[in-house]
């Protein structure tokens, strides 16, 4: 199948040249441009009650990997019109499970001809969620991380593309609609319990939305519609999971799973609201997620959700956070069929002589989740540049946590402890 997506090394790559070009050609002290470095970074440090990783990193050993990390930002502003933003992050790898390593979140260049108008073009990322541009800097909210639960439920967040925005100044607010379209390339996690490794699915993605932004003084709103088309042409998935009759009594007979027809391309729909509402002291954060998938049944449907609300006191923030991740009903039961059933006894004893883990092994493919969480924490600003942040989290799982969870975990409740300290300069 031809590729239809680019390369991560294009347009960014482009705007990262550019913008060093640029800069040679301008010193410190020149007024042709403006230049600034800014950075950021977060020392984070979590541990939980269990065994079994959370997010990769987080068990009873403790972890300063899951939420350290540090970037730098890049601006250059040439003239009223025209700029370039190149910003870096070393964090864990997003790929793979170990060592370190850096990436360009942002390399774009922007041109606004107008207050109305703003077009930017290079490696972007669009405000799919109220946090999305920010969700690396943490000194800009007070938990100690974005909830798992809502934050990795889209898959790709960084595009080799473009997006234009239009404004709208009201009276005493301001209308943003964001159009973009761009390309990215992924690398889906999935854990296998039969081999206790992760499992990382190379894929593409083309992806196209709009997002509709509404902000006044206390109040944002935010919602869009987002198209993600998925391609696998190195790695093609199953369609579905077919059931086969074994004959003969249980347990020599029975139900045997096999792989159907495979899929090179799948696509997924993203619908998304979100609201901040501060009022004096206190305010309210929520947001909710649709997801749609065709194509394939490995890759699930559902919907996603949180809600925080928080207060400050003098220096301290203390805040509560509900969030739930749930695949739809038709993951979740065909999970449940594939995990649950027994391999009959005739295909471990004859040919094709199956593992008595095989259908085991074919429900790790799932990305199926049953999650919730309750957060209690609060965060101190030494000032406006810095906090410390300071979290109990109690996670329960109910089916299954595929995406979120490594080991054999059902219907099971386990706590994370975490305290970080972010700032930015």
């Amino acid at each position: 199948m031809h590729r239809e997506t680019l390369r991560p090394l294009s347009l960014s790559l482009a705007c990262v040249l550019l913008f060093c070009a640029l800069f040679s050609l301008a010193s410190p002290h020149s007024s042709a441009a403006d230049f600034k470095l800014s950075g950021f970074g977060t020392l984070g440090y979590a541990w939980g009650d269990q065994n079994f990783p959370y997010l990769r990193y987080i068990d009873t050993g403790g972890s300063f990997r899951g939420d350290t990390l540090f970037g730098l930002q890049g601006d250059a502003q040439f003239n009223s019109q025209w700029s370039t933003t190149v910003q870096a992050v070393a964090s864990a790898p997003r790929t793979r499970d170990n060592g370190v390593e850096t990436k360009f979140r942002w390399a774009f260049v922007s041109y606004r001809p107008n207050n109305d108008w703003l077009f930017r073009v290079g490696r972007v990322r669009p405000p799919f969620f109220l946090n999305s541009q920010n969700a690396e800097v943490g000194v800009t909210y007070d938990q100690v991380r974005l909830p798992p639960e809502f934050y990795s439920f889209s898959p790709a967040y960084d595009i080799d593309g473009g997006i234009v925005t239009k404004t709208w100044s009201l009276e005493k607010s301001e209308l943003n609609l964001d159009a973009y379209m761009g390309n990215a390339d992924i690398k889906f996690r999935l854990f296998s319990r039969d081999t206790d490794q992760p499992m990382y699915i190379s894929d593409s993605a083309k992806t196209q939305g709009l997002i509709l932004s509404y902000t006044t003084g206390s109040l944002l709103l935010r919602g869009g519609a987002n198209r993600l088309n998925i391609y696998l042409p190195d790695q093609p998935i199953p369609k579905s999971y077919d059931p086969n009759p074994i004959p003969g009594p249980s347990p020599f007979g029975g139900t045997l799973y096999l792989p159907s027809s495979s899929v090179s391309k799948f696509n997924i729909t993203l619908l998304t609201v979100g609201a901040d509402w501060r009022a004096a002291d206190w305010r309210v954060t929520g947001e909710f997620a649709k997801r749609i998938t065709q194509g394939t049944i490995i890759a699930d449907g559902g919907w996603s959700a949180y809600a925080t609300l928080a207060r400050q006191i003098g220096k301290w923030t203390p805040y509560v956070t509900h969030a739930r991740t749930l695949s739809d009903s038709d993951t979740r039961a065909n999970y449940s069929s594939v995990n649950g059933t027994p391999v009959p006894l005739a295909v471990q004893a004859f040919p094709p002589f199956l593992s008595p883990n095989f259908h085991r092994s074919l429900a790790d493919t799932f990305a199926a989740s049953d999650q919730y969480s309750n957060m209690v924490g609060a965060s101190y600003s030494f000032s406006a540049t810095s906090k410390l942040k300071v979290e109990w989290m109690q996670t329960h799982v109910g089916l299954v946590s595929n995406t979120l969870v490594d080991g054999d975990v059902h219907n099971q409740r386990f706590n994370v402890f975490s305290v970080s300290y972010s700032m930015a300069f």
